[in-house]
């Protein structure tokens, strides 16, 4: 794990977004922060030179685009990882923010965007309260992730962290 990105941080960040937005259980409506925060959601056939790219964002025009063929759970994540890069003020970046969908070699920015994101949709006190009120373990990824409407791979990866 990369020292640069502080998930501790990045964590309280999300969650003072949940709080401001009054969220306190599942499916976090990240398309309404997104407009609450003056941001429009387009979903788009991302262009040829776009290959692999799941989002990304206009800062200037207040647009996150996504792709149009994804499944409406890797949407949700995409829109909260945009959200993280807007939110963590990340400045390192052109006007377009991209997510690769099939790259391991993310940047310390792209990191803590999939950080936030994940901590904004899946925060550990959602976590533990649903897996209590519903009798799970760690290990039930597919009901968590239908119950949080994030793909699998996400909550995987989420709950083997708080292990």
């Amino acid at each position: 794990m990369n020292q640069s990105v502080d998930h501790d941080e990045i964590g309280d960040k999300a969650l003072q977004v949940l709080e401001a937005y009054n969220i306190t259980k599942p499916v976090v409506n990240v398309a309404e922060i997104a407009k609450g925060e003056g941001f429009e959601i387009k979903e788009i056939t991302m262009p040829k030179d776009y290959d692999g790219v799941a989002g990304f964002y206009d800062k200037d025009k207040k647009v996150i685009y996504l792709d149009v063929n994804d499944h409406p759970a890797r949407k949700l994540f995409t829109i909260a990882h945009e959200l993280g890069h807007i939110f963590l003020e990340h400045k390192n970046y052109g006007v377009l923010f991209r997510i690769p969908k099939k790259d391991s070699k993310y940047s310390d920015e792209e990191r803590a965007a999939n950080s936030f994101a994940s901590q904004l949709l899946m925060p550990e006190f959602m976590l533990r309260d649903y897996m209590k009120k519903y009798n799970l373990s760690k290990l039930d990824y597919k009901v968590m992730a239908d119950i949080f409407g994030v793909p699998l791979s996400s909550m995987r990866f989420t709950l083997e962290y708080l292990k």
